[in-house]
């Protein structure tokens, strides 16, 4: 079919063939018809031409004229326009072949005609040249097949008329004969023309459509995740802006889940990330499988998904969903034959009439999964009421802390920190509180978080910093002050030029100051943290790293970085009268201060048996509630709480386990 086809309209290929067809049958459709018409009309007027002679039931006139009647009535009636190749062609190829059948019969018939009636032939040669132009005509959008006609029976004709011996008919067959064959070098420049104007035709389309697909491309990478290959963040958020429906306050509008893997980045840093993809691609495909024909699934952005319930849900589904987000998370997953094993939290909330806006949508489901990571792993939590309320706290806290005025309200307690050799307070930690009107007291858990989001963290820390280093001042010269920094504060280059300009306008020697720095002020910028740490020594201030033991890089500090001072986080002191576990490890940390260079400080000590006991391992210095409460003014220097006649509970040879490690 393609081979014949192709002998009829030669492209450059199959696909351009396939193309081609289509588009000329919308015209040959129109125009066959004619070919018919034309074909019986000049067949009856040829007849009557030759008076209707030779007409007999069975003759060659009447078996013409009903195929031609026929076809037309198909093509006029039956025919539909369709773009299916394998419909066309068929088709097609019918009519070319009772094209020739119809002009052999007719040209047959014709030149019978002419030797029966010589006086008739201009007549007959007519009304055979107007059918075979006709024909031609009928079939010019297809114009390989249009020479038939032409070919079958208008060259037959002219032909004819140069073997009657009359100069008039001679000229007369001439003239046809040139202006036939014109006409047929007419076609098929015509031919070569509608072939290249369809294959220009085609290739518009096909850059079209290559552009539309593009586009449409375009527009697929623009709403999709490239790895996981749901939405993104910019698909939720259009589609939550368009069809996200606010409920009564008791529930029942779109819901929003936001979740994130608990345990990504430890996966991600030790297999690397092809392990970390390969985590988020399986927990994408696990979420698209239990919820993606309900919910819109998206990825926004690192280990951060959103699933977008336009319909409300009920209370069980809501609980139900939440369970199932954190559980599949949990489930391990197989990665080049190791389990990698990770969790998730998930906040969820309800659109109501307090989530007018997107932004304020998405933001109350952040809250709520913010609260249920504050809880522990695999944990999920929906944003209520309780959430609100603390959310406006926060809100309103924020405002009163833009306001640099309210700084002023704001005081210094100081906790002593005891040396264990000369039972004497060396140092006493300043630590701020924060009585305001309108909200009472503020834990500083609860406001510096807040103001290192806002940026204020720095100013903060000079208004509290200053009143710190104005009342020691007074204090005798051998009573230092030891002072947090912020990780932000102190990642900030030239803030050591800004710390000691606020020390030497109190009055106060760098000597008498101790700063303590936790780990995040690293995780921060490290290059940055430790220049600004060097030039504050340089100035003879101590530096003691805060909080050594709570988390996972420490060590790695101590052997990066110099440090006079380590404060142990105060949950090791918690067992150490109980645990005989708890005391190795404090004893092994305390001699690896101790390796370093560095002198240790104890924190959260709370008993006599948690002080002796440390004194015993060697520890120089210790703080907490059983040494002294944060309190106004200079702490008490004696460290009477040392000299209690009481002793510990603990023998001393128990303390580093079986063996005395006393020393």
């Amino acid at each position: 079919m393609l081979r014949l086809m192709g002998f009829l309209l030669p492209t450059s290929s199959p696909w351009e063939l396939r193309e081609q067809v289509v588009e000329n049958f919308k015209n040959l459709r129109k125009q066959i018809p004619l070919l018919y018409a034309a074909a019986l009309v000049n067949l009856i007027g040829l007849h009557i031409a030759t008076d209707g002679q030779d007409l007999t039931p069975f003759s060659a006139v009447n078996f013409l004229t009903a195929l031609l009647a026929w076809r037309m009535t198909v093509w006029i009636f039956f025919q539909r326009d369709s773009d299916d190749f394998d419909e066309i062609a068929p088709k097609l190829i019918t009519t070319v072949v009772l094209t020739v059948v119809q002009c052999i019969g007719f040209s047959i018939w014709a030149l019978s005609l002419i030797d029966g009636h010589p006086d008739k032939a201009i007549s007959i040669v007519l009304f055979s040249i107007l059918a075979a132009l006709g024909a031609a005509y009928g079939l010019s959008s297809f114009p390989r097949a249009a020479m038939v006609p032409l070919t079958i029976l208008g060259l037959p004709m002219a032909i004819r008329l140069l073997f009657i011996k009359d100069a008039e008919t001679t000229g007369m067959g001439i003239s046809l004969l040139l202006v036939i064959l014109l006409l047929m070098r007419l076609l098929q420049t015509h031919s070569g023309v509608m072939a290249e104007l369809v294959t220009s035709r085609l290739a518009v389309a096909k850059e079209r459509n290559r552009a539309i697909s593009a586009e449409v491309a375009a527009i697929k990478r623009a709403d999709e995740d490239s790895l996981t290959r749901l939405a993104n963040r910019s698909r939720m958020f259009r589609e939550i802006e368009r069809t996200m429906v606010q409920g009564p306050p008791e529930g029942g509008g779109s819901l929003v889940a936001i979740s994130d893997l608990d345990g990504f980045k430890a996966a991600n840093d030790v297999f690397g990330h092809a392990a970390g993809d390969a985590i988020l691609k399986t927990y994408a495909s696990r979420l698209r499988e239990a919820f993606g024909d309900r919910a819109l699934v998206a990825r926004t952005g690192g280990d951060e998904f959103v699933l977008f319930w336009r319909d409300g849900l009920t209370r069980t589904e809501i609980e139900a969903i939440g369970h199932e987000i954190c559980r599949l998370a949990s489930v391990p997953i197989d990665w080049k034959g190791k389990h990698l094993h990770v969790g998730a939290s998930c906040g969820l909330t309800e659109a109501g009439p307090l989530s007018e806006t997107v932004s304020e949508f998405l933001r109350q489901a952040d809250s709520a999964l913010y609260r249920a990571k504050a809880r522990g792993r695999g944990v999920w939590q929906i944003y209520d009421h309780g959430l609100l309320e603390l959310d406006q706290r926060r809100a309103g806290l924020e405002r009163i802390l833009l306001n640099r005025e309210n700084y002023g309200e704001m005081t210094v307690e100081f906790q002593p920190i005891v040396c264990l050799d000369t039972n004497s307070t060396v140092y006493a930690e300043a630590l701020a509180r924060w009585n305001n009107p309108g909200f009472g007291f503020i834990p500083p858990d609860e406001f510096i978080p807040v103001a290192e989001q806002l940026g204020a963290i720095t100013e903060l820390n000079g208004v509290l910093l200053r009143e710190a280093a104005n009342l020691a001042s007074s204090w005798p010269v051998d009573l230092g002050v030891s002072f947090n920094l912020s990780a932000l504060e102190i990642s900030e280059r030239g803030s050591s030029i800004r710390l000691l300009g606020l020390i030497e306008s109190a009055g106060i020697s760098p000597g008498r100051i101790q700063f303590e720095v936790t780990e995040t002020a690293f995780l921060a910028d490290l290059s940055t943290a430790k220049q600004e740490l060097e030039r504050l020594r340089e100035a003879g201030c101590m530096i003691a790293l805060d909080d050594f033991g709570s988390g996972h890089a420490s060590v790695s500090y101590l052997r990066d970085l110099v440090f006079d001072v380590v404060k142990l986080d105060g949950s090791l002191t918690a067992e150490i009268e109980y645990s005989d576990r708890s005391r190795q490890i404090l004893l092994g940390l305390i001699d690896l201060c101790h390796a370093t260079g560095a002198k240790c400080v104890a924190e959260h000590v709370e008993t006599l048996e948690q002080l002796m006991l440390i004194k015993a391992m060697g520890c120089d210095f210790a703080q907490g509630y059983y040494l002294g409460r944060p309190a106004l003014g200079m702490p008490d220097l004696g460290g009477q709480r040392m000299s209690s006649p009481r002793t510990s509970t603990v023998p001393a040879t128990q303390i580093g386990g079986s063996n005395n490690l006393l020393r």
